[in-house]
């Protein structure tokens, strides 16, 4: 099969989704006003992918199932397939994905795994679905990677816009984990950059260390503001975990509020599958369910 291009619309928005990968490539809105970042060179070249059956990175690229070792690769695989188109209709669009012999090889369960776009109001809705179809228990992560583009961006400007956290009542302070070696999680906890305005803002400092990742559902919604403060769209999720992400000492016209349901293995701990951070399962014949919401 080779990729397509598919278009689903409904309250004045329009979206674009690859079948490579089911991956986002354009939302717009009735004044044609480009939400979803572009890929466009020298920065990340991505627009959105699912990531599956991992989030982030095992340790070494390798994870083991009773003490048999299997290779995985950052964020999975299914960022490299082509998902079959199961429903398309003006304001919906259903993917699927399900194993074949050479991801067998990496991830060898039998499932079924659903992507569904479809709009409500002003929000475009991400669900995740993920069937058991084998004998035994399936154990898998999951996350979303919607990138949105910062309005007027300018290279020149020190701070191009502003992240606005929606957390849980219950915690605080907030705190970040880091990525370091192979972008596993490496000791400690750190203060979430957070200024007297209760806001991030969006600078080369705040990513000098990477991604800031939130786990322990910390965190149930992130908002993007521009440079003026004013709201510009906000991605909502029941993930346990969050990441904010932009490139790495350079200053980008975009930036990822990354739902995931999983974490990157510890440094130096290559882990039984059942054991990866914040894992996610499914009996033989039950379906998960899970996913992301975009609104502006």
């Amino acid at each position: 099969m080779k990729e397509d291009f598919l278009t689903i619309s409904g309250y004045g928005l329009t979206a674009v989704v690859s079948t490579l990968g089911a991956e986002l490539q354009s939302l717009r809105d009735s004044n044609g006003r480009e939400y979803n970042w572009q890929g466009t060179p020298p920065y990340w070249e991505g627009r959105g992918p699912i990531l599956f059956p991992a989030t982030g990175a095992p340790w070494n690229e390798t994870y083991t199932i009773d003490g048999t070792a299997f290779k995985m690769p950052k964020h999975g695989f299914v960022k490299d397939q082509i998902f079959s188109v199961k429903e398309h209709t003006e304001s919906q669009l259903v993917l699927e994905y399900k194993p074949t012999e050479e991801t067998l090889a990496f991830f060898p369960f039998q499932y079924v795994l659903q992507v569904r776009f479809r709009f409500e109001k002003q929000t475009l809705c991400v669900d995740f679905s993920v069937e058991n179809t084998d004998t035994k228990e399936l154990f898998f992560q999951i996350g979303g990677h919607p990138a949105l583009a910062i309005p007027d961006f300018n290279k020149q400007r020190v701070v191009n816009g502003y992240v606005r956290l929606h957390t849980a009542d219950t915690v605080t302070p907030i705190y970040i984990i880091r990525a370091r070696e192979q972008g596993c999680i490496q000791p400690g906890r750190f203060p979430a950059p957070i200024n007297d305005d209760g806001l991030i803002p969006i600078c080369v400092d705040t990513f000098a260390n990477e991604a800031l990742i939130f786990e322990a559902n910390q965190v149930c919604a992130i908002e993007l503001l521009d440079a003026n403060k004013q709201k510009v769209a906000m991605v909502e999720s029941d993930a346990p975990c969050w990441l904010v992400w932009q490139m790495q000492d350079v200053s980008s016209p975009y930036v990822c509020f990354e739902p995931w349901y999983g974490l990157p293995d510890n440094e130096g701990e290559s882990r039984e599958l059942q054991k990866r951070p914040y894992v996610q399962q499914a009996k033989p014949g039950q379906t998960w369910h899970g996913g992301f919401t975009v609104k502006i």
